[in-house]
């Protein structure tokens, strides 16, 4: 008796990941970096493991409308990709990280957004992909020694300088801790649908240099 085994995948959770070449990258992120550490500076005394964190402001600043209109193009491409470009996004909040070594960010998601995004500055070389987690609330995966995209329960996406990674706002995330010898910048971003952020739910995080 033979047997034909059809597969179909159901609710696929979308990653896009953008990158800028090299050579356009290079100086761009030399320039963000010098934004960044005139608004951090001086620093401040951080916990161990911690980090430092500019407001949530970057995007209206003059220094990062570069960056802002990067995220407004890769937003409306993602949005063509879904099939809703009819409903243009804004961004609500647009933030930088920088993660001294031994620091890292607990999992966390970004409510009351559509999209977010992180968009990658300095990489220090190790401890710093970012992982996503499995958002199935009930699964049994036997260990086979070989997880694939449908039995692991958690997902890496490899940064390096000049890539952008976008994904939905509810899926849970952490980064590692920074095992490397260098500072790990990055630079995360929200993205909501305009009218819904103009006159429905404003945003209401903000975040103070020391923030994780």
């Amino acid at each position: 008796m033979k047997i034909k085994q059809q597969v179909q995948e159901l609710f696929p959770t979308p990653l896009w990941i953008l990158d800028i070449a090299p050579a356009d990258a290079a100086p761009f992120n030399a320039r963000l970096k010098a934004e960044i550490e005139t608004i951090i500076s001086p620093r401040p005394q951080l916990q161990s493991g911690r980090n430092w964190q500019t407001p949530h402001d970057l995007h209206t600043r003059p220094g990062f409308a570069e960056l802002a209109k990067l995220i407004e193009v890769s937003a409306k491409s993602v949005l063509e990709y879904l099939q809703l470009e009819r409903f243009p996004l804004m961004i609500t909040g647009c933030w930088a990280n920088v993660n001294p070594p031994g620091s890292y960010h607990p999992t966390h998601a970004h409510p009351n957004n559509f999209l977010s995004g992180v968009y990658y500055v300095d990489i220090p070389g190790s401890g710093t992909e970012i992982v996503f987690q499995d958002p199935r609330p009930i699964s049994i995966m036997p260990w086979s020694g070989k997880p694939t995209n449908v039995t692991a329960n958690a997902s890496v996406a490899q940064p390096q300088p000049g890539r952008m990674v976008i994904f939905p706002s509810w899926l849970r995330h952490h980064v590692p801790s920074n095992e490397g010898t260098t500072e790990r910048v990055s630079i995360s971003f929200n993205l909501m649908f305009t009218n819904y952020a103009e006159t429905l739910a404003a945003p209401r995080w903000k975040a103070s240099a020391g923030a994780s």
